[in-house]
């Protein structure tokens, strides 16, 4: 890490005394609440980012409702005490959580990175990013990286990378196959065939004479087709027909 960054980092234990039993618990972690980090963060007003090392360890002395509560109301109660802080960064092990826990504080961040084991592939470990943007847009992305010497982080896009065995050989695409090749009947006409079939007459496409003839008027003849129906024969004196005469 360079030196100018690692100057500006202040580390706090939360960690051997987690309850405050012994009375040096700079900030434990019961109770969480906004007066412990002011007393960490101090009053300075300059920008500082809060990385938590580990929220299960929070959770695991506080309700998650009261949590939540802390991290939905603390930039604006920090504001109003002095504090500057622009990010919060916090670090949950969904495996030690019910899947509620992890949505409930989930749906509080801005951005969620899950973070899990890549399978066969180079890459070491995957990244799917969920951002919610503050155009209520959301973006997410999955991001491949590997892990370095000395902890250095490599990042290999968003494609995973998939590793070849030794002595694999590349699969090649197989050939097409013809679905009739092997019928017992044909289904493809031949060129004599096909003008054949444009040759024959359908029934219901009209030839011109027979077009001519039906669109052709006659002066003086005029033609009614009527087809009577069960509800023209109606009897006055008995409109319900209910009446057995």
């Amino acid at each position: 890490m360079d030196s100018e960054v690692a100057e500006r980092l202040v580390f706090h234990d939360g960690f051997m005394d987690p309850l405050n039993w012994n009375g040096e618990a700079v900030l434990p972690a019961s109770p969480f609440t906004l007066k412990e980090l002011r007393v960490c963060i101090g009053a300075d007003a300059s920008p500082v980012t809060l990385v938590l090392d580990s929220l299960s360890w929070i959770l695991l002395h506080n309700p998650v409702s009261a949590v939540c509560h802390t991290f939905q109301h603390f930039q604006r109660q920090a504001k109003s005490t002095g504090l500057n802080v622009r990010q919060i960064i916090g670090l949950l092990h969904g495996d030690l959580h019910k899947p509620a826990v992890v949505d409930s504080v989930c749906c509080l961040a801005s951005t969620v990175v899950t973070v899990t084991q890549a399978p066969s592939s180079e890459a070491q470990g995957t990244a799917v990013v969920l951002q919610r943007r503050k155009s209520r847009k959301i973006v997410r992305a999955t991001e491949y990286f590997t892990i370095l010497e000395h902890f250095a982080l490599k990042s290999l896009g968003q494609h995973q990378p998939l590793m070849k065995l030794a002595g694999e050989k590349e699969e090649t695409p197989a050939a097409e196959t013809d679905p009739a090749a092997n019928l017992t009947f044909n289904l493809r006409l031949s060129e004599e065939e096909r003008r054949a079939k444009e040759r024959v007459l359908l029934p219901y496409h009209l030839s011109a004479e027979v077009k001519s003839s039906l669109l052709q008027s006659h002066a003086g003849v005029a033609k009614i087709y009527y087809e009577p129906d069960a509800a023209d024969d109606v009897d006055e004196e008995d409109p319900d027909d209910d009446l057995d005469v």
